[in-house]
């Protein structure tokens, strides 16, 4: 849902979305040097800032570009509440904040300062609503995901994304599956990937390639409050999740999304609904209650 007021902020100062605001030598346009955040906030406050601040740092580090001093959680919260409360979002919405390193220099850059936006889009649904009709997916092998030491960031560089959204729309799947180089299960498009067998709940670990993400890690905290045991800790390969009784996956923004089906293959959503609720009851406490299922 698009705001005709909608701006977007950029080291501070707010600007017109539809204004130039990059240059060509931009570093995250050139060359993809950067990485984002996709934030869920609501009431123009962002969720689950601490955890979102966490792995921006760490990104920074991996990448080698400097954190600046500013950057706190109160920072982030205030500058986030200024730019929705500039565009008139009240409700649940989606923030994107993008740190780039500062133009200069070629592949090679002359410093490794950065720069931050924040963007914001107003969501077509409140909290984390869980999805009643499962998402239909399969699994995108013509490129594999690569294990190494940038795969948990979520870079600029997203063009393996792009090509399994395309394969995705191609197929009229809901989401697809990735593959990383060592032909296991790793991730979705924009989310985590959960498995559920008995009271096992499996997630691959992060060392298999797949994106550390800030949805993954309270999941897994969430779990055994259910009485779930989880294991992060081992691959998962494609055919192992062709037996299991639950597959669903886990962003920041949408919160846990059931998945009824790869190709004819069925599963139960019981369990994923269940955790559902809890997140929802812990990112919402004032919305949220043992009485109101959402």
């Amino acid at each position: 849902m698009r705001d005709k007021r909608n701006y977007i902020w950029l080291n501070g100062d707010f600007f017109r979305d539809d204004s130039p605001v990059i240059g060509l030598d931009n570093r995250a346009f050139a060359y993809g040097d950067g990485f984002f955040e996709s934030i869920h906030a609501y009431g123009t406050e962002g969720k689950h800032l601490q955890l979102h601040l966490n792995r921006m740092i760490k990104s920074m580090e991996i990448l080698g570009m400097t954190p600046p001093p500013f950057l706190t959680v109160n920072f982030l919260a205030n500058e986030i509440q200024r730019t929705l409360n500039k565009n008139r979002i009240f409700n649940s919405a989606r923030v994107r904040v993008t740190v780039f390193r500062n133009s200069g220099g070629l592949y090679a850059p002359n410093n490794n300062s950065v720069g931050i936006s924040i963007q914001t889009q107003e969501l077509d649904q409140n909290f984390y609503e869980y999805n009643s009709k499962g998402l239909v997916v399969d699994f995108y092998t013509d490129i594999r995901k690569p294990i190494n030491l940038l795969s948990p960031i979520k870079s600029c560089n997203a063009l393996l994304f792009v090509m399994a959204g395309q394969f995705m729309q191609q197929n009229n799947l809901d989401d697809c599956i990735l593959i990383n180089d060592q032909n296991r299960a790793v991730e979705a498009t924009s989310s985590n990937l959960f498995a559920l067998k008995g009271n096992n709940l499996i997630t691959p670990p992060v060392s298999e390639g797949c994106v550390a993400g800030v949805m993954r890690s309270i999941v897994i905290n969430i779990a055994p409050t259910l009485g779930l045991k989880v294991i992060d800790s081992h691959p998962l390969d494609p055919s192992t999740l062709l037996t299991m009784d639950e597959l669903f996956l886990t962003n920041a923004v949408k919160g846990i999304q059931w998945i009824v089906g790869i190709k004819t293959r069925r599963y139960f959503g019981t369990v994923s609904k269940k955790l559902s609720k809890e997140l929802n009851k812990l990112t919402f406490p004032n919305q949220f209650s043992d009485g109101f299922s959402g």
